[in-house]
């Protein structure tokens, strides 16, 4: 029989894992057209920028949307879990705000060091605005994730965001042109949506549960206590995940980060599973570790890992077989393109594989430990980068990338069990790795085109399916693909 935290993951991912799927589709759509519209150097430098934007939203961020979980989770009825969040959202917002000040006047000088073109001051400049608009929609994310109310209507904005970013990067097309500004226009204004609807959310939340917590630990100094080491973990894990795109531009230029850009695009549907389950898994960590029940935290540690494995191994299978059916909608997709992502497709697969390692150090208390992971393989990534990308272009690029991400999950698997002593491996883990080599047969032999794509997407998908229920489901991975497909269903 299934257990409440079972239940309450299933419940959590037939949600997320939904909206996060059509949410990225839909992104992949919008990229694809940019790419399509865009010249190669302009699509280059919306890539680059917008990967730009994004490592400098973890500085303004401070670690605080962990920080705010971890406090919300543990004692959700109490004044404390308010006190943390409204403490968060003041923190970060002002951060942020000044930090897109600080990009906005330093523009120019920024833009000489990445592409000295006009157009990239002036996307920066227009970029910069998000900031603290993304600082206030992942606080009030982590603040529903925290109290379990991460329902559909909160996560409306997975399907509108890439709406709104086509329709604004059209309206500023009209005043740009179609060009990067255009483009990062049309994000800025995207979340800014995204912003407002999280924030709508969160003030309709009336917290339920229990909790006592403790005096003042929602004001500024314990909860800066909590968050630096995740602030730090943050960045650092920005730079050697997102660094890659921007050092090629900076290496070999906008081009080259163009050619590299469906890469950058498709790398995060790999890890998707796994992303979209720590969200309903992070409060469910924190909980379990108050308790002491460790047996319990192992078994929903690998029941995570076991889903988000099944979940990411068709697309990687595919990618492998086949990388150009994947690149087929990029206009400008090429050979060493197809290369890069072969390289991420494993990379991600074996983060998979080790399954949810930072959020269970965050939510454990050993947030500073995720430091040494992430710290050596961020100067890995600079030292591969450098090494790599002259010579090799954005297959250096991913090699680089790659390695750095092996090593810090490899470290975190390591940490996790010198520190809890539990693992995520188990014999079933094997099983959706074999199914994976039906979408592969399926892929290899379709060929190329649209067609190809179409016929891989059907056939390789329901073989898929059929070998993974073939082989046989624990009750706890049935419960919560059944919550995924009824979320679906509906």
């Amino acid at each position: 029989m299934a257990t409440a935290d079972t239940r309450a993951l299933a419940r959590g991912a037939g949600v997320m894992l939904p909206a996060t799927l059509l949410g990225n589709l839909l992104l992949l759509g919008l990229d694809t057209y940019l790419n399509g519209a865009l010249p190669l150097a302009e699509y280059g430098l919306y890539g680059a920028v917008k990967r730009l934007l994004q490592i400098a939203g973890f500085v303004g961020l401070l670690g605080m949307e962990n920080a705010v979980i971890r406090a919300v989770a543990r004692a959700p009825g109490a004044a404390s879990a308010q006190a943390a969040v409204r403490t968060a959202m003041v923190a970060t917002v002002a951060t942020s705000a000044a930090l897109a000040l600080a990009v906005y006047l330093g523009a120019d000088a920024l833009a000489a060091r990445v592409d000295d073109a006009p157009s990239t001051a002036s996307a920066l400049r227009v970029g910069a605005l998000s900031l603290p608009l993304a600082s206030a929609r992942l606080v009030a994310v982590a603040a529903a994730q925290g109290w379990g109310t991460l329902v559909p209507r909160a996560l409306v904005t997975f399907l509108v965001w890439p709406v709104a970013q086509f329709l604004g990067f059209l309206t500023m097309a009209r005043g740009f042109g179609y060009t990067g500004v255009a483009a990062v226009s049309g994000y800025t204004l995207a979340m800014g949506l995204g912003a407002a609807q999280a924030w709508w959310h969160l003030s309709r939340v009336r917290p339920r549960g229990s909790g006592v917590g403790h005096p003042g630990e929602g004001a500024l100094a314990p909860m800066l206590a909590v968050a630096w080491p995740l602030w730090a973990q943050g960045m650092a894990m920005s730079l050697y995940t997102w660094a890659d795109q921007v050092l090629l531009a900076g290496l070999r230029g906008a081009e080259a980060a163009g050619v590299y850009g469906p890469v950058a695009v498709v790398a995060p549907l790999f890890g998707l599973g796994l992303g979209a389950l720590n969200s309903a898994f992070a409060p469910i960590i924190a909980r379990k570790h108050a308790e002491g029940d460790r047996d319990g935290l192992r078994t929903m540690y690998q029941l995570v890992t076991r889903v988000a494995v099944v979940l990411a191994v068709p697309a990687v299978a595919v990618a492998l077989a086949a990388p150009m059916t994947v690149l087929v909608p990029w206009s400008n997709a090429s050979p060493e393109a197809a290369t890069a992502l072969r390289i991420t497709a494993v990379a991600q697969l074996l983060c998979t594989g080790v399954g949810s390692v930072n959020y269970l150090l965050i939510m454990c208390g050993r947030q500073r430990d995720t430091l040494y992971n992430a710290v050596p393989a961020v100067f890995l990534n600079l030292a591969l980068s450098l090494l790599l990308v002259p010579a090799l272009g954005v297959t250096g690029a991913a090699l680089a990338n790659a390695a750095a991400m092996a090593l810090a999950n490899g470290l975190g698997l390591w940490q996790v069990w010198r520190h809890l002593r539990i693992h995520p491996f188990t014999p079933r883990l094997w099983r959706p790795l074999l199914a994976g080599l039906v979408p592969a047969a399926v892929a290899w032999f379709a060929g190329g085109g649209c067609a190809g794509l179409a016929l891989t997407l059907v056939a390789g998908g329901a073989g898929y399916l059929a070998a993974v229920w073939a082989m046989g489901l624990d009750e706890g991975e049935r419960s919560v693909i059944d919550a995924i497909r009824r979320r679906v269903g509906r």
